[in-house]
């Protein structure tokens, strides 16, 4: 992977989904989009993603939602990591197959360290196989990159994803180009949607989220490493490597890196956004056992401050072009005098109504615990139950992380 100027990287993943693209758009480029009525957004969080797929089996259940119907009322599904594997069986509405899937996942062993790091778990092992273990785990800053086997994962993935299954909406996803250093999305759209489809989302993306952003299609040559790619944890796992958008192969990584709950495309693309959250107002986590949990809750403490700004955005910016929209003809051009930006500000600045439903405890199943069938069963029961007290509509002055 080419050497990353981290200031730079984490400048453009921060900007990306946090701003209207003001810059480098031409004036034929910010005509207005009509967005779709509502999206819903599922954010990443490994295993406590069952919380998702209860949630999403209730909202069928209550709503006469039958497999094969479109999730009514939303018209396209965005997410990141589990949050987009979760996503391809709402926008292919197969929820029984989504329920299936989850209370069978503990038995198929998909978090497995790498052979020479297993000793570090072990209880067993005795202290030189546990030394030799913790040599291996520090040649991880000089030529591996990950801890955990990720071919268990990625022949899950291809076994459940069928490629030919027909959408009922449409899908937005984010992934992480390591050798690019920028944050990129796939879709995949239903067969019956219109042929300006692909491009109004392009647009709209490019319009919200900056003039070089890349959105592409998910062909089926490269559907499955795309998808594994939005859930390859840094350090977890190993970089998926794919075809970049020039065809030359590139090194992709979790989507959450840039956004774990990928409120900027539904921002971008939709009236309304109804947002899955996978962690409660902060509590403390006292499940943190090994280096790879260590991990994960530093990952999720940045994607809370992220979660934070991007949602504080998004209604912000909703506010400020209801409030320019308001204005007469008249106070919009004393307001614009000298001022040439602004027209195209308000022309650019999408407008979306933010809800979101999250556990209110912590959930009873860390990140990692794929294998944990107790756990998995409560946090999807507790997706299923907490349908019933519905979305909250999203105000900055009393959300918490």
């Amino acid at each position: 992977m080419a050497t990353i100027e981290r200031r730079k990287f984490l400048f453009g993943l921060g900007a990306s989904g946090f701003a209207p693209a003001l810059l480098g758009i031409s004036d034929g480029d910010t005509a207005a989009v009509e967005p779709l009525d509502r999206a819903l957004v599922l954010s990443g969080g490994g295993a406590r993603g069952a919380y998702e797929a209860g949630l999403i089996g209730a909202l069928a259940a209550t709503g006469s939602v039958s497999d094969g119907s479109p999730l009514a009322p939303y018209e396209i599904v965005c997410g990141t990591s589990i949050g987009a594997l979760n996503a391809w069986f709402v926008a292919t509405a197969q929820y029984t197959r989504l329920h299936n899937l989850w209370y069978g996942i503990s038995g198929e062993h998909l978090m497995q360290l790498k052979p020479e790091y297993q000793a570090l778990r072990d209880s067993q092992s005795g202290l030189l196989d546990r030394a030799a273990s913790v040599v291996e785990l520090a040649k991880l800053a000089r030529n591996q990159t990950g801890v955990l086997e990720s071919k268990p994962v990625y022949d899950w993935i291809v076994r459940h994803l069928d490629p030919t299954t027909p959408l009922a909406m449409l899908m937005v996803w984010a992934v992480t180009n390591l050798t690019l250093q920028r944050p990129e999305y796939f879709y995949l759209r239903p067969g019956n949607a219109g042929a300006d489809l692909p491009e109004r989302v392009v647009h709209a993306l490019q319009l919200s989220l900056g003039s070089r952003t890349v959105v592409r299609e998910a062909t089926p040559d490269i559907l499955h490493r795309a998808i594994f790619a939005s859930a390859a944890l840094p350090i977890a796992f190993d970089p998926v490597v794919m075809p970049g958008p020039d065809g030359t192969m590139n090194e992709y990584c979790d989507g959450g890196v840039a956004s774990n709950s990928p409120v900027g495309i539904a921002h971008a693309v939709s009236k309304a956004a109804d947002v899955v959250l996978l962690d409660p107002p902060f509590q403390p986590d006292t499940d943190i056992a090994d280096a790879i949990e260590i991990a994960f809750s530093v990952f999720g403490t940045m994607q809370r401050k992220i979660l934070e700004t991007e949602m504080h955005n998004v209604y912000f910016q909703s506010l400020a072009r209801r409030a320019i929209s308001r204005l007469t003809k008249e106070e919009f051009a004393r307001a614009a005098e000298g001022n040439e930006l602004l027209e195209r500000f308000v022309r650019t600045l999408p407008v979306t109504d933010l809800r979101y439903i999250r556990p209110e405890q912590t959930l009873p199943v860390t990140v990692a615990g794929f294998g944990d069938e107790v756990g998995i069963g409560k946090a999807y029961r507790a997706g299923w139950v907490d349908v019933a007290r519905g979305f909250t509509p999203y105000d900055w002055s009393t959300f918490e992380l």
